[in-house]
């Protein structure tokens, strides 16, 4: 189980401590000391600290440092009676998960733990395949050689691609293989924020803006020297594109309810499985964001494309979740891998990842059989033919040409059409069949 490391030099606010987390029979140690409390890091295993700020020899950063050198990865909250917002920014920046002034409901507290504790799991998880984008078509060694190249600059990425792709995982690359990987990458998920609470969560707000409203540290000002992700930016309301673009053109911006210049230095990723183009002509997306967006595409193409990546992947999925589901599976029945090449993969990887989870938990044998690979969709696949294969293989040929010519040629179809060696009324026609009419 996870145990909390406490220290706080204040022992009737320690017992405090103390008596809610037994009551919630959280494991923990506490100290008043931080000599006691530095000297059990060498001797305990942590999963997450709460450290006063003020103590009387030293400093809750200065002890945060210490107790992060043995375990990197475990959560800290700092726990202060000084309330200002400069004191906040630079514990975050030292490295603390979050703070907590004093004083504050214990439930807050431990609320707040638990949601570090889950991000923290979250992120062990996301380490296994941090480290690798796995797959060998052409068409991801291109993403991936664009996504390396354009790492060693600061440039503005967007990332193109549908839901399930594999589009945070790029962005968490480009930031680990750049100058800024010592710094934070905060993700922004455009979609999951209702609109209300953007602002306040991308800028942060001032006490005393409304009744009630504590001061607030936004998440672009916690990426400070690091790296913001705007997942699915095609969701961000239009009220804010434009404040957005601000940030992006000048670095800087005021918390809601205050008037004090925050300059940020910062690399901006932004990631879409929308047509941004057509939101624009719709009135849905501001042009001169969508231009300041795109100053480096990568498309990161669906897994239909790339069939032949998928024994990798369940390999890599396989090697990721055996720790979690408590097995030893050593791979996956050739019947198998054909019936997951057959699908058509409305998902993508995510779906794919899910499917090879479950596999592994319904499988009593050292390998996944083709019965625990259940795909539930009613699409799933039926007997092909020789000619349902070939057809399949031109289709999908035929869009990735024609869509690649079109970038090159900047949707000119006339151009186009004499590259690819066709009429104009023939290329026509299959952006018709194919569902094409924008060009993309």
């Amino acid at each position: 189980m996870d145990r909390i490391f406490i220290l706080d030099d204040d022992e009737h606010f320690l017992t405090m401590l103390k008596y809610h987390f037994k009551k919630r029979s959280i494991p923990f140690k506490a100290f008043t000391s931080s000599r006691d409390a530095l000297n059990s890091i060498k001797k305990i295993s942590y999963s997450a600290g709460i450290i006063d700020m003020k103590l009387p020899d030293t400093t809750g950063v200065d002890v945060m440092k210490d107790f992060h050198k043995e375990f990197s990865d475990a959560p800290v909250i700092i726990m202060t009676a000084y309330g200002d917002i400069e004191t906040a920014v630079n514990v975050i920046k030292s490295g603390a998960w979050d703070y907590i002034q004093k004083p504050f409901d214990p439930d807050t507290l431990i609320l707040r733990l638990r949601r570090a504790l889950r991000e923290r799991a979250n992120n062990l998880l996301k380490e296994a395949e941090e480290d690798e984008i796995v797959g060998k078509s052409d068409g991801i060694k291109e993403a991936i050689s664009l996504a390396k190249r354009v790492a060693e600059a600061d440039t503005t990425v967007l990332l193109l691609g549908e839901s399930g792709t594999g589009k945070e995982l790029f962005a968490r690359n480009i930031h680990k293989w750049s100058e800024r990987r010592d710094g934070n990458l905060v993700i922004i998920n455009s979609a999951a924020i209702p609109e209300t609470l953007m602002e306040s969560e991308l800028f942060g707000i001032e006490k005393g803006t409304a009744t009630g409203v504590e001061k607030r540290i936004g998440k672009l000002e916690l990426a400070d020297s690091g790296t913001v992700f705007f997942d699915e930016i095609g969701d961000m309301p239009v009220s804010i594109q434009a404040k957005i673009l601000r940030v992006i053109e000048n670095r800087n911006f005021e918390r809601v309810g205050g008037r004090k210049t925050i300059n940020v230095d910062i690399r901006i990723i932004a990631a879409t499985n929308k047509n941004l183009e057509k939101m624009i002509k719709e009135g849905e997306f501001r042009e001169d964001l969508y231009y300041r967006l795109n100053v480096f595409p990568i498309e990161i193409l669906p897994l239909r494309e790339r069939i032949d990546d998928i024994p990798a992947m369940v390999k890599h999925f396989i090697k990721k979740y055996n720790p979690v589901v408590k097995k030893n599976i050593k791979g996956i029945s050739k019947e198998g891998i054909i019936k997951l090449k057959k699908y058509p993969w409305p998902g993508n990887v995510r779906e794919l990842e899910n499917i090879i989870e479950r596999a592994m938990i319904l499988e009593d044998e050292d390998f996944i059989s083709p019965e625990n690979v259940i795909i539930s969709r009613k699409e799933e696949f039926k007997e092909e033919t020789l000619k349902d294969a070939t057809e399949y293989v031109v289709k999908n040929t035929e869009v990735r040409l024609i869509k690649s010519v079109l970038k090159k040629t900047g949707g000119n179809k006339w151009k186009a059409a004499k590259i690819l060696g066709i009429s104009y009324k023939s290329l026509f026609n299959k952006m018709n069949k194919y569902g094409l009419q924008e060009g993309k």
